[in-house]
């Protein structure tokens, strides 16, 4: 007998990630709009600008809504780049960021990521994606190959509610209809992630691809992973 029927995942991150780095995609854009600077400065500015917009946001940052998520990547660039110079044209530079980001060429899956989805459809359980996040992660996630691999996305930004709020993890298992003792999910951030799967009655796993890093906080060191194959050895070993 299983004790899980699902398996959720974060995305960014955790799936997928920026490449080569978004300070490096921001620089390189910045420069066809006049701006001369570093991808380094800017992975500075907007950590910093990343920092602050998490430090200030409500429970629900895109809100009701506003599915597109274009208002708070406006405010996050213009902080960003507020910070080292402001493109002389910053609608048109924003513009064409925006929609870069939603294109599969400034992104990566993590080397294993496919197999394990593929691998736990084989095995029977429902995959599905919790992510904060807007709609253009449907078309990137199509773009590289995963929607074909799981059955159901929730999106911070269309749901109306981002992790750890729980209403975006009630919306996941509503929708697949799993009860949430019956479900994990997998994700980077101790806080969106860990904290917040728990406090819906979800297994978390969380996902520290850096083996050294210090386990504190998870309340479980078993319900660390380093890397989404630990996904699977840990299924092994807990469901059934």
């Amino acid at each position: 007998m299983r004790n899980y029927d699902a398996v959720f995942f974060d995305a960014a991150n955790t799936l997928l990630y920026p490449y080569p780095s978004v300070g490096a995609v921001y620089a390189e854009v910045a420069a066809r709009y006049g701006v001369t600077t570093t991808s380094d400065a800017v992975q500075a500015a907007f950590r910093q600008a990343w920092t602050e917009s998490q430090a200030a946001a409500d429970v629900a940052r895109y809100g009701v809504g506003e599915p597109d998520g274009r208002r708070f990547w406006r405010a996050l660039v213009h902080a960003t780049f507020a910070q080292v110079a402001l493109p002389d044209d910053f609608e048109a530079f924003f513009d064409e960021l925006y929609w870069l980001f939603s294109r599969p060429t400034v992104w990566r899956l993590y080397p294993e990521c496919l197999m394990v989805l593929q691998t736990l459809r084989q095995r029977g359980y429902t995959v599905g994606i919790i992510s904060n996040w807007d709609i253009r992660l449907l078309d990137l996630l199509h773009g590289l190959g995963v929607m074909a691999c799981v059955q159901h996305v929730s999106i911070s930004a269309v749901v109306g509610w981002e992790k750890p709020h729980g209403s975006i993890f009630t919306h996941a298992l509503d929708a697949v209809g799993v009860a949430p003792a019956r479900a994990v999910h997998v994700g980077d951030s101790l806080y969106a992630d860990v904290h917040g799967a728990r406090q819906a009655g979800m297994q978390p796993l969380w996902l520290r691809r850096d083996s050294d890093a210090h386990r504190d906080g998870t309340q479980d060191d078993d319900a660390v992973i380093h890397d989404l194959n630990g996904v699977l050895d840990w299924l092994a070993k807990h469901d059934g």
